[in-house]
């Protein structure tokens, strides 16, 4: 099987793709409410301990399946199991079919022929059922109400810089927002124009490839997106009254937590990071050996937080110092936060709400990128088609699924016979197929790509060889010494002897038993189990 011609010209612009990929809207959009919502500060402390117990191992282990494969998510499993099946993907096959066939009998014929067709692709083509969830139906959903969203900053930070965000309060400002995301008579062509020209301006990074595309756009939009940042964060901390902001995000009250925080917590470290979506597999199989994976996950993960942290910090303090009320939920962003700037003394909120618009929508284009990536890598693959062609056809799919997303955001009323039809297969058709997509995607298929990929990892390509592929690019013996001897800064020549506590064996036990676990309990409460 033959493996990409493509690689990263450089770790840097590897770092700053991979970054890119994980900083989007889940960290400046999502995660500030998220945590408004769940009491501040605390939140982010279980936030930090979530992405490093599951979100880190699953990207190790992403990473060194690419690397080691050295091709598409869709065919990476089957250079591991010479395309045969295994007692686990049997397994899950079977009791998929099993539970489709009992959906019948409690009336669920929508969900029935789901597992009825899984479970079948599954039991006859093993992991390759898997490589092509992860890595072609997930992204292609994900992007469909993506780019909606995408479309959505590009208007507002047009907007913005034209004066046309002057509001004071929240319920000024949903005047505004609301027929934008409702799609109401005289939004439809500028709502259909903004979600076009996202698309395409990710179309054409990916369609100069890996290193003249993705590559040295990363360059230029990431540092872009960090120095944006670090206006805002010394514009909102400048503010009177911004220490409560401040206080509220980075002093911990974990008496705000529960039980459903946690869970929370887990799954935006599980989401934040990209993972199960095709994108960190595909990256790391543009790798080369000599590149340390262990040291750029942390780095990734430390840019993704720092990124995550800086969002809060930029909007709390602006939030806080204009008495505006921290949990808003979902419009923090698009009411909450101009309501703030506009109220910023100097009439600069024109200059504030564009910046942060601006910044919004660099990190929704790098990830919507990284998701492109995997759908045009398979394209040119399975149709035998050039890169060009393949970005093309590939946004233009993208671009015409998003239009069910960008018309139905808010309710069914334009599509009532699509909802009646979810309705009689499904019961529950939802608000909208926005809502839909979304929970279907983030819910269902994401955890359970990561638990596959983790039992992959840990049960099926043995952490053995796991390990071997990850010492690749890392010193000799590093990941075999003492965790506490190596973070006190020595080696393992100084301190010599054996040792349980190694990174390799944490790691290891983690993508084994403890990050399936949590990533099971994410989804149990992803889908109203829990």
């Amino acid at each position: 099987m033959e493996q990409h011609k493509e690689k990263w010209g450089s770790r840097w612009g590897f770092l700053l793709a991979t970054a890119g990929s994980a900083i989007g809207l889940g960290n400046i959009w999502r995660f500030p409410y998220v945590t408004g919502v769940n009491g501040g500060a605390a939140f982010v402390c279980v936030y930090i301990i979530a992405i490093l117990v599951v979100g880190l191992p699953l990207m190790i282990a992403e990473l060194a399946i690419g690397r080691a494969a050295g091709c598409h998510p869709a065919w990476a499993f089957d250079r591991f199991t010479a395309g045969k099946r295994t007692p686990v993907t049997d397994g899950l096959g079977a009791l998929m079919i099993i539970s489709g066939l009992l959906m019948v009998f409690f009336d669920r014929p929508g969900y029935a022929i789901l597992l009825l067709v899984f479970g079948i692709f599954l039991s006859l083509k093993g992991w390759k059922c898997v490589g092509v969830t992860t890595g072609v139906i997930v992204p292609f959903i994900i992007m469909s109400y993506y780019g909606v969203i995408g479309g959505w900053t590009v208007i507002y930070m047009v907007k913005a810089f034209a004066g046309g965000l002057e509001f004071a309060t929240p319920d000024q400002a949903a005047s505004i927002f609301t027929p934008i995301a409702r799609a109401d008579e005289g939004q439809e062509m500028i709502l259909c124009g903004a979600h076009g020209l996202f698309v395409a301006a990710a179309a054409a990074v990916v369609f100069w490839g890996v290193r003249n595309g993705i590559e040295k756009s990363s360059k230029v939009l990431m540092p872009l997106l960090f120095l944006l940042l670090g206006a805002l964060v010394l514009r909102g901390i400048s503010l009177p009254g911004a220490s409560k902001g401040l206080k509220f995000f980075l002093s911990p009250d974990f008496k705000a937590l529960g039980p459903e925080s946690v869970l929370i917590a887990m799954g935006q470290a599980f989401f934040t990071l990209s993972l199960a979506m095709g994108i960190t597999m595909t990256y790391g199989s543009y790798l080369t050996r000599d590149v340390n994976i262990i040291r750029s996950s942390l780095l990734v993960i430390g840019l993704d937080t720092l990124a995550a942290v800086l969002a809060g910090i930029a909007i709390f303090s602006s939030v806080f110092a204009m008495k505006l009320d921290p949990a808003q939920g979902p419009g923090l962003v698009y009411m909450v936060v101009p309501s703030a700037f506009n109220l910023v003394p100097g009439n600069l909120g024109w200059l504030w709400n564009g910046l942060f618009f601006m910044m919004l929508t660099i990190a929704a284009l790098t990830s919507f990128i990284s998701l492109l990536e995997p759908l045009v890598g398979y394209a040119t693959r399975q149709f035998k088609i050039s890169r060009h062609a393949a970005a093309v056809l590939c946004a233009l799919c993208v671009y015409l699924a998003g239009l069910l997303s960008a018309f139905s955001c808010t309710d069914w009323r334009r599509f009532r016979t699509l909802e009646k039809f979810f309705k009689t297969f499904f019961h529950d058709a939802g608000p909208s197929f926005f809502d839909m997509a979304d929970n279907f995607a983030s819910n269902w298929m994401l955890p359970l790509g990561g638990l596959a990929i983790a039992a992959f990892t840990g049960w099926v390509w043995g952490s053995k060889r796991a390990v071997k592929e990850v010492r690749r690019g890392t010193k000799s013996g590093r990941l075999d010494t003492n965790l506490l001897v190596l973070l006190a800064g020595f080696s393992a020549k100084e301190y010599p002897g054996q040792s349980l506590f190694t990174p390799a064996v944490l790691w290891s036990i983690a993508i084994r038993w403890i990050t399936p676990i949590l990533v099971i309990f994410a989804f149990l409460y992803g889908i109203g189990a829990l």
